[in-house]
């Protein structure tokens, strides 16, 4: 530990930042000792524009041709982030103007510093937030769709499972509603978060991997429950690099029973049963998954007061009495156990039918 932390250690006779508890033999907790990124190690790099990335940020595609044309290397990257033209172009949701690169020459499978690749950039930049732009449907004028540049990527032979080194600073705005970390995320991944079944079978046609998960960050301040409890889940701990998110917890609302990202997270209307089908009944997705905080897609779904999705899961065979590690059953998660989040009596009803504990724990009742 550093030594701000060792008295602590030594004084609690438990790694640093954890507690001493009463029972060791229920609390074996992994000892965390690596820091969460700031913002500033999220960022990165940056600068090192050329000009060819800053037109092709912009979808100047004239200007793009003249330096083209002038002898400018269409796979230079920046010199902070290693972001080459056409990823650049493709975060921006330019599709023509990338697809255009690509056939100038632009290498698809070269990936900036934290692990972006155009495959992914492609899937992101159509489901992203869009609160700044002037016209948010403007892109969907472009002769290519984000499909068609995902498939002219893959028939390319880019790797389908990529693989995000560390959290992308620009997928989301604002104060970071949807406060999920994509470290490990693959370009099936994002699309499983927005139910693009499209976009997660043609994926998976090209070879991907629907069952890779998102990689265990440290966590930016302790959680209550390790600072107060044991760990309450029955289910082995998650350490620092391990799997965190799988797909089918994205397709079934992460996060949605614990902040804000209901205000910010763009989907396929009403993509959600249509998403988990795919993934359960089509890829085996496993329907007690838990995430590194013990959570399982049903505690997602009631979170959103789902019923068809909470009944989907049941009927194949997701257990309704799982508890997560902080203690929080189905029927806590649709009964807003937090501030702000909505409670919905008929998912805590039909949870407490199913054998559901409630906790009685609504903050915004």
């Amino acid at each position: 530990p550093a030594p701000s932390d060792a008295p602590l250690a030594a004084a609690t006779d438990a790694p640093a930042g954890r507690p001493a508890v009463e029972d060791e033999e229920e609390y074996e907790r992994p000892i965390e000792e690596p820091e969460p990124l700031g913002y500033g190690d999220l960022i990165g790099g940056h600068g090192g524009m050329t000009a060819l990335l800053h037109a092709a940020r912009e979808g100047h595609a004239g200007t793009v041709r003249a330096l083209l044309e002038s002898g400018a290397d269409v796979n230079q990257v920046s010199g902070g982030d290693h972001t080459s033209p056409m990823l650049i172009a493709m975060i921006n949701g330019h599709f023509d103007l990338a697809i255009e690169l690509f056939e100038a020459g632009a290498d698809p499978r070269l990936a900036s510093a934290a692990g972006a690749t155009p495959l992914f950039a492609a899937v992101n930049a159509h489901w992203a937030p869009k609160s700044r732009y002037p016209q948010q449907h403007a892109y969907g004028q472009q002769r290519h769709s984000y499909l068609d540049v995902m498939r002219r990527l893959l028939d390319a032979g880019v790797d389908p499972d990529a693989r995000l080194e560390k959290h992308l600073w620009w997928v989301s705005y604002n104060f970071d509603l949807l406060q999920i970390d994509l470290k490990g995320a693959t370009p099936f991944w994002r699309a499983a978060y927005s139910l693009d079944v499209e976009a997660m079978k043609l994926l998976v046609h090209h070879g991907a991997d629907p069952h890779l998960a998102t990689i265990k960050v440290p966590p930016r301040r302790l959680p209550a429950w390790d600072r107060e409890k044991r760990d309450l889940s029955g289910v082995p701990p998650v350490p620092v690099g391990g799997p965190a998110d799988y797909p089918i917890h994205a397709a079934t609302g992460i996060g949605y029973g614990q902040g804000f990202p209901s205000n910010a997270h763009r989907y396929v209307p009403a993509g959600w049963l249509p998403a988990v089908r795919y993934l359960v009944e089509e890829l085996g997705a496993d329907v007690n998954e838990r995430d590194d905080e013990g959570y399982t897609p049903l505690h997602n779904a009631a979170s959103r007061g789902d019923l068809e999705v909470i009944r989907f899961l049941v009927e194949h065979g997701a257990d309704p009495t799982a508890v997560s590690r902080v203690g929080q059953t189905t029927a806590d998660m649709a009964n807003g156990p937090y501030q702000r989040t909505q409670p919905f009596p008929e998912a805590v009803a039909l949870l407490e039918s199913l054998g559901s504990k409630n906790n009685h724990n609504c903050v915004s009742c």
